[in-house]
């Protein structure tokens, strides 16, 4: 199936009615009829069932194949719908459908959390003309949060450095990886956050791509690094474990989707070629 997905340029509540689709949350979970969840990469998460119950908030997120699309956040499940865990979802849906729901998540929360002006403590408004919540008293402009966040494979050789998080809820391996501070570039941060968590000097950083990463709100820059020097030393407040894995003999990766393994896949790619040229 193919999605045609244009956001809405300004921020607004939307109208219910019979052509607009709605994605329904309770807080973060989405609200989900079986027959999404039992086909998530065919059937798509949105529906123009209206739910007779008042919401907690709504916006209108853009237009899906010329239709308007809701996003609207309800204060109990109603009837004949399942709560479904945001990141489940994502990881079973199709690409087209993620990047919907990603920025329907992302907005949800940003929107959940803005209630105030940060300045003067007058309650925020929706603005008609951009994508921000305006406040009626001294005109600041809140807009939606995107925290930018560096990830990396580092490479010595054919080995390639793996870490389990402590939030880690198995034995899964991932990359590295940490969030941008005011003031750094994205390859200085990389530096840095290889060499707190892990005590290595890496080299050659290579942005390879990136990926909007709803937990809450993260942009997730990409890249491909050479190991430059120092003894592996991990910082146990993040890591659980850390170690050098050959491309013949990884751990457990990191599922489908994520930007994380597209990464170790393309490190693995690149030694397999040039090991064959």
């Amino acid at each position: 199936m193919s999605i045609d997905f244009i956001y809405h340029p300004a921020l607004v509540p939307g109208e219910d009615s019979p052509e607009t689709n709605t994605l329904y949350f309770l807080d973060s979970q989405l609200l989900l009829k079986q027959e999404v969840i039992a086909d998530p990469l065919n059937v798509t998460p949105w529906t123009t069932e209206s739910i007779a119950m008042e919401p907690e908030l709504q916006l209108l997120l853009g237009q899906v194949n010329g239709s308007p699309l809701r996003v609207v956040q309800l204060p109990q499940c109603p009837p004949g719908w399942q709560e479904t865990g945001l990141r489940d979802y994502l990881l079973m849906s199709a690409d087209d459908m993620f990047k919907v729901v990603n920025a329907a998540a992302q907005l949800r929360y940003w929107l959940s959390t803005q209630n105030f002006c940060s300045r003067c403590g007058t309650p925020l408004e929706f603005n008609d003309s951009d994508k921000a919540l305006t406040c009626p008293g001294c005109e600041y402009r809140s807009y939606p949060k995107v925290s930018p966040c560096v990830i990396s494979v580092v490479r010595d050789g054919r080995k390639l450095l793996l870490a389990q998080n402590l939030g880690f809820r198995n034995g899964m391996y991932s990359c590295l990886a940490g969030f941008i501070e005011a003031g750094e570039s994205a390859e200085d941060a990389l530096a840095r956050e290889i060499e707190e968590e892990a005590g290595i000097q890496i080299t050659n950083p290579r942005y390879l791509l990136s990926q909007a990463w709803p937990f809450p709100h993260q942009l997730m820059l990409g890249y491909l690094c050479d190991y430059a020097g120092g003894d592996l030393v991990i910082d146990e407040t993040e890591l659980r474990t850390a170690g050098w894995f050959d491309i013949d003999n990884l751990p457990e990766l990191p599922p489908e989707k994520t930007l994380a393994l597209t990464l170790i896949k393309e490190a693995v790619r690149v030694i397999s070629a040039e090991e064959a040229s």
